[in-house]
């Protein structure tokens, strides 16, 4: 920071080029808003989309302060803030705030870190920043103070994994497979484990190695490494044939559509969650109608999964440590990127931004 009413920011240009901005003025609340201090947050490949203008939220715009898996603390309200929260509380702000409808953004809601434009009030409504603007009506859950906020950034991929599976018929013999070990497949092997499913199976490739080796750690009972072993032959023993009750996609990896209609069980369950860069992939579609199998698309989280997310690290139970991946500063969004990208020295199973405030 240059003074005590100035902070910074990192700025997406939507071109692949980033820049960072020091002289920010920290914001005042909005009318019934607040203002969050950013202790850290979450980095996903949609970043990456994002830092090189592919729009896939709804009003995106550029350029930007972006980042939507926020942790912070309450640093300012306006005096007829209703958000349930107080100064200095921790909370998990969700990504998405109804907001009135425009031209460019018909659908009555915005995302931090993506809808709004450096022209709007400080400019400052995404994590990347060190303080953030918060609308009325936006949902703020507190978190625990005895876990860090690089860990408790997770809190956004749990909720959308609990908001996938709640859409599924449950139970304690469940055999699941997750195809793609990146932050939320691991995510979801953990999940999944402490939900009671009897088989929890990760596949990754020969370079997955370090994650796979997480996906042992939060709970998986197999992991697969496609790149030397059958997946459908493995599956096969390790189900006796049966095969799974859900396969989920989360993989970048054109192919892993059509392969979960071939590991899933008849009248199993499919989620599809991995994004393909909107690339056409090949799926033999008579597999699902003659399984019976159900497919289910995997967007984003609820406000009642965010709830249960948070809910559930607050527990202190939920592996969030050997989920940490690496953690960056304001001044290391190149080696951030090149860890979402896959193309750094060392692998991690995520990448979080975090702050330090004075």
């Amino acid at each position: 920071m240059s003074n005590m009413d100035n902070c910074s920011a990192v700025i997406f240009n939507g071109d692949g080029s980033w820049e960072r901005k020091d002289n920010f003025d920290i914001p005042k609340p909005p009318e019934g808003g607040a203002v969050i201090a950013v202790e850290a947050v979450g980095l996903c490949h949609s970043d990456v989309a994002q830092l090189n203008g592919q729009k896939h939220v709804p009003g995106e715009v550029s350029p930007t302060v972006p980042g939507h898996e926020i942790v912070g603390r309450v640093y300012d309200l306006d005096p007829d803030a209703e958000l349930g929260v107080k100064i200095g509380d921790r909370v998990a702000v969700n990504i998405v705030v109804p907001t009135e409808p425009s031209d460019s953004n018909p659908f009555g809601f915005s995302c931090y870190g993506y809808s709004f434009g450096l022209d709007e009030a400080e400019g400052l409504w995404g994590g990347y920043g060190e303080y953030m603007s918060i609308l009325p009506r936006t949902q703020l859950e507190r978190l625990t103070d005895e876990i860090s906020a690089e860990e408790l950034t997770i809190f956004e991929p749990l909720s959308n994994v609990i908001a996938w599976t709640s859409r599924i018929h449950w139970s304690q013999k469940m055999k699941v497979v997750i195809q793609g070990p990146g932050h939320m497949g691991l995510t979801f092997a953990a999940m999944a484990k402490q939900m009671g499913a009897d088989k929890v199976i990760v596949t990754g490739t020969s370079e997955d190695n370090h994650r796979l080796s997480i996906a042992e750690e939060v709970g998986a009972d197999f992991v697969i490494d496609v790149s030397n072993e059958d997946p459908i032959e493995k599956i096969t023993e390790i189900t006796n044939g049966i095969m799974a009750d859900l396969v989920v996609d989360l993989s970048s990896a054109s192919l892993v559509p059509g392969l979960c209609l071939d590991l899933v069980r008849y009248g199993g369950d499919v989620i599809w969650a991995g994004l393909k860069d909107r690339e056409a992939v090949p799926v033999v579609t008579d597999t699902a109608v003659m399984r019976g199998l159900t497919i289910h698309g995997g967007a984003g989280g609820t406000n009642k999964s965010l709830k249960e997310a948070v809910e559930i690290l607050n527990t202190k139970k939920f592996p969030t440590a050997p989920l940490l991946g690496e953690v960056f500063g304001m001044d290391q969004i190149d080696e951030a990127m090149a860890v979402l990208n896959r193309t750094a020295s060392n692998d991690a199973v995520r990448a979080v931004l975090s702050h330090r405030h004075k």
